[in-house]
């Protein structure tokens, strides 16, 4: 092979190299800052999404009985199998818009490890987070309970979620690697 082509073959590969590591820097995943914050149970996560920044805490994940407007949910095939849980949870709002966004902006999932997620139940339960979220202003914290039908596989994670984009929040883990499953 002459010189010519050894030349061309270097240049061809190192514009090959500049051009991936051009595209790499334009497809680059988004800073530390800007990734979901993950916890355990009792831990206090910090959350920003649209203006509003909260320090969210769940408690605990446990069953109970059926609060005061609880309907049932889910497929008529699993629904006795299961029953009403509830999760507790303190939010401090540290700055929003208005009193009621929080409301907007947040439901809690229960998540189980073979893919079922647990929307949030509305009920008429005195101690409901939906609620209480209603009138949270900057400066307030609030805590209640977020209700579930859970009914195929318990709850491993609580996933902190804006309904209206599907944007996770935050999340907490109840089940730890290496332990066996619920």
């Amino acid at each position: 092979m002459g010189g010519h082509a050894k030349n061309t073959g270097r240049r061809v590969f190192v514009l090959l190299v500049a051009t991936m590591a051009a595209l790499g820097l334009a497809v680059a995943p988004p800073a530390a800052a800007d990734l979901m914050p993950i916890g355990n149970l009792n831990q206090t996560l910090r959350v920003e999404f649209k203006g509003v920044i909260a320090d969210v805490t769940v408690h605990d994940v446990l069953p109970t009985p059926p609060p005061p407007g609880y309907t049932p949910t889910g497929s008529p095939r699993w629904r006795d199998q299961g029953g009403p849980w509830r999760a507790g949870v303190t939010v401090h709002v540290i700055k929003a818009p208005n009193p009621f966004v929080t409301s907007l902006l947040f439901a809690f999932h229960g998540n189980t490890p073979y893919g079922d997620s647990y929307g949030p139940k509305n009920t008429d339960a005195p101690d409901a987070l939906q609620t209480a979220l209603q009138n949270a202003p900057a400066g307030s914290t609030v805590s209640g309970a977020v209700y579930w039908q859970v009914y195929r596989d318990l709850v491993t994670n609580v996933l902190l979620i804006n309904p209206q984009t599907g944007t996770q929040l935050a999340q907490w883990n109840i089940w730890q690697p290496g332990t066996p499953l619920p």
